[in-house]
């Protein structure tokens, strides 16, 4: 190990340099044609597909359970705690839409907030399948609603925020131009 950082030391100004060593371009192309043209096996073609076959078909029959095994589980909820998740997810979408519906300067900037405001469906989804475990659990309900609150406390800032600049944001364009 000394032996290696004492001949980095040493040699030190050949690997500081920007630009490779004068013929450099040349051993490069010649180690690429000396490379052998690689041909496609069609076996290993076959293979490649029927594995992507095997795949999808096991994430489609995946799928496919998961959906009857959530609508088992939704029949344990209580029917109050779908009407209140029902109750929120629609006004959650609407302040959604209406997010959706500013004009943003910056189409990367909308971009973001859209995916950031859609990763808190993820948590959502975690408490959901907290919920469906545990149909009873008060604190799992209580969560679930807390949550929503939360969210749409944050989309209420968020719209109050992009129509104060979208009102200031005209006056200051005719101050400028005055």
């Amino acid at each position: 190990m000394v032996d290696l950082e004492k001949q980095i030391k040493e040699q030190r100004l050949l690997f500081d340099t920007d630009k490779p060593r004068d013929g450099h371009e040349e051993r490069f192309m010649q180690k690429l044609d000396r490379q052998p043209a690689r041909r496609i096996n069609f076996r290993h073609a076959l293979q490649v597909a029927a594995s992507v076959a095997i795949i999808l078909t096991s994430a489609f029959v995946l799928i496919k359970q998961n959906k009857s095994g959530s609508k088992v589980a939704q029949e344990k909820i209580p029917s109050e705690v779908l009407e209140a998740d029902n109750y929120y997810a629609t006004q959650v979408n609407a302040r959604y839409d209406q997010i959706q519906e500013f004009n943003f300067e910056n189409s990367e900037e909308k971009a973001v907030l859209l995916n950031e405001l859609k990763d808190l469906d993820t948590y959502h989804q975690q408490l959901m399948s907290d919920l469906e475990a545990n149909p009873d659990d008060g604190r799992v309900i209580n969560a679930l609603i807390r949550h929503y609150q939360i969210k749409l406390e944050v989309m209420d800032q968020i719209i109050l925020q992009l129509n104060q600049f979208k009102t200031e944001t005209p006056e200051n364009h005719e101050k400028e131009s005055v």
